[in-house]
């Protein structure tokens, strides 16, 4: 019994830890707060928000004799590549700022390339920038009506693992368009040519879509728009990793397996438990594999008169949330009609093991955890 009361107690542990960040995943670090946006296409705003950690200008990124060049020459190369002037701006962000990217002004996206480096803390900035030019990144390289160029640089951190593009290229995007996120800790670099003048400073604090970081030099710029046949250019960046052996492997470790693979324990363990229970009650245990007929023997063992309506009304109910919902208030009603008729099953379910109240408030709120406990750990 002290056995499974630790091993109940480690996976309690590691649930509850994955279900609050993936929480706060949801409901706070993946936000979309409202900006005023300056809808002026001769500014380019910040496409990231918090800090700007380092601005470097042509001749110190280019210098061969820094260490900074020594160390990062193959990716500064890269990222400089067809720009005759450019200058780097790298904006820091931490897990408490918004992590979709937003464009910076009207633009079209003409290539972009992935990279799979390293993960070192992109919170931290030294004389050789390592995460900056080392870590994991998305480059996408954009031009204006003006044939003014920058390049846009998603780069991953200590624990962001996860870079999301939601542009192909030749993809024309306005300057109130979200268009990349980052996961967790992260930086976004930007890469400016010399028709952009830097009005940003080090250690600035910016708002994505609202603080100006640059302006185009041009005075009568911001007017112009693409037309059919304007800019067909399209370089080829080649990077030779896809039979690589780092890039097979992070590709096998990365955290969204690792996060894929928790769920579908956690979903095994739910599906024994539920087994268990239904055995104990003298039912056949593999009824738990059929959907929504699990559904109703859930109801069927917490009280007999709901049974026969839960099994089409929860269900369909459950199934058509999202298509009739008009408003948030009806949303929510909906959402309460699906939720009430399960916690009540879940009360009496426990009701019926002799728990009480505080053990049915935590079997709603952590089903995942408190079933196993029904199944095997309960006295």
């Amino acid at each position: 019994m002290k056995i499974k009361k630790i091993l109940f107690t480690i996976f309690s542990v590691i649930t509850f830890l994955f279900f609050a960040f993936h929480l706060f995943n949801e409901l706070y670090f993946l936000r979309q707060p409202i900006r005023n946006i300056p809808n002026d296409n001769s500014v380019f705003v910040s496409p990231a928000n918090w800090k700007i950690i380092k601005i470097i200008h042509q001749d110190e990124l280019t210098d061969w004799n820094t260490k900074l060049y020594k160390n990062n020459n193959v990716v500064i190369d890269n990222w400089t590549e067809w720009f005759s002037w450019a200058t780097l701006i790298s904006i820091m962000m931490t897990p408490l700022d918004a992590h979709f990217q937003k464009a910076p002004l009207y633009s079209k996206l003409i290539n972009q390339y992935y990279y799979p480096g390293h993960f070192y803390n992109a919170t931290k900035s030294n004389d050789i920038m390592s995460s900056t030019f080392q870590n994991e990144y998305n480059s996408m390289l954009y031009f204006t009506p003006e044939w003014y160029q920058f390049r846009i640089i998603q780069i991953a951190g200590f624990m962001a693992w996860r870079i999301v593009s939601l542009l192909e290229p030749n993809d024309i995007v306005e300057q109130w368009q979200f268009i990349w996120a980052i996961k967790l800790w992260s930086q976004v670099s930007v890469v400016l040519d010399d028709n952009f003048e830097v009005l940003a400073k080090e250690w600035d604090i910016v708002i994505d879509w609202e603080t100006i970081i640059a302006k185009k030099k041009d005075i009568t710029s911001g007017i112009a728009t693409f037309n059919n046949g304007n800019i067909t250019r399209n370089p080829d960046i080649k990077l030779d990793i896809e039979n690589s052996i780092r890039y097979w492997l992070f590709e096998i470790i990365h955290p969204n397996y690792i996060i894929n693979f928790f769920w579908i324990i956690i979903l095994i363990v739910q599906i024994l438990a539920w087994m268990k229970i239904l055995s104990e009650n003298k039912l056949w245990k593999y009824w738990v594999l059929i959907p929504i007929y699990n559904i109703y023997l859930a109801f069927k063992l917490a009280w007999k008169p709901i049974r026969t309506w839960s099994i089409l009304l929860y269900p369909i109910l459950f199934l058509w949330l999202p298509l009739l919902t008009t408003n948030i208030y009806r949303y929510i009603l909906l959402l309460l009609i699906c939720l009430i008729p399960r916690f009540i099953a879940q009360f009496l379910i426990a009701k019926k093991y002799w728990k009480n109240k505080w053990f049915s408030i935590w079997l709603c709120l952590c089903p995942f955890v408190f079933y196993p406990y029904l199944a095997w750990i309960k006295k």
